[in-house]
């Protein structure tokens, strides 16, 4: 991905969390009014916008949608796991699935100690978890023209740290970093970007 896009997309993000920290709400864009350039519009917790124009442009939303989840990610487990309806906003499926069971076992366990030892009751979390994207493409989705992103790259965990409740690191993956493939969609009723499945595609990278 170009400089360019990298810029773009940490701008969005930067943008959308700087909106959150400022109301501490998750409503979105309450005008409804469209740009004329339908780029990506962020609200406290969501990628809102017009169908994408063309493929280019649904990636540019996809990726950043992409980021925005995975800041919540941190944000959500970093403030204790309890609270996860923030997730909502950015996922669905099994996404949102796979998101909200990962808060609630750092706010609940059991977590696997650095002994092996299964641990009950609430961990911290320090850190993030990244995502690189090696390429992206877009299909229909529901009559929308690319309202479907995949995108494949790298997850990288390496810098997510986990205590548990004893106060010993939590057991950390030997391959912090594997291949997996993001499904974005586009939903038209709310106008709304929202990652709907992460796919493991066994491999590291």
């Amino acid at each position: 991905m170009s400089s360019t896009k990298r810029l773009a997309i940490a701008g969005i993000i930067a943008a959308a969390l700087t909106l959150t920290a400022c109301t501490g709400t998750g409503t979105p864009n309450p005008t409804g009014i469209a740009s004329e350039t339908p780029t990506p519009t962020p609200s406290a917790t969501a990628i809102t916008g017009e169908a994408p124009a063309d493929e280019n442009e649904a990636i540019d939303q996809a990726e950043a949608t992409i980021e925005l989840l995975l800041a919540t990610q941190t944000r959500v487990t970093e403030a204790g796991g309890t609270d996860t309806a923030a997730f909502e906003a950015v996922a669905t499926g099994n996404a949102l699935r796979t998101y909200v069971a990962d808060a609630e076992g750092i706010a609940n366990g059991p977590t696997l100690n650095e002994d092996g030892e299964s641990i009950e009751g609430p961990s911290t979390v320090e850190g993030s978890v990244v995502f690189e994207p090696t390429t992206a493409y877009g299909q229909e989705y529901e009559g929308i023209a690319n309202g479907l992103v995949i995108v494949p790259g790298c997850l990288d965990g390496s810098g997510r740290k986990i205590t548990t409740a004893d106060g010993k690191p939590a057991m950390q993956n030997p391959n912090p970093r594997n291949e997996v493939e993001f499904h974005v969609i586009y939903n038209a009723e709310t106008q709304t970007w929202l990652v709907n499945d992460r796919i493991s595609l066994g491999t590291t990278c």
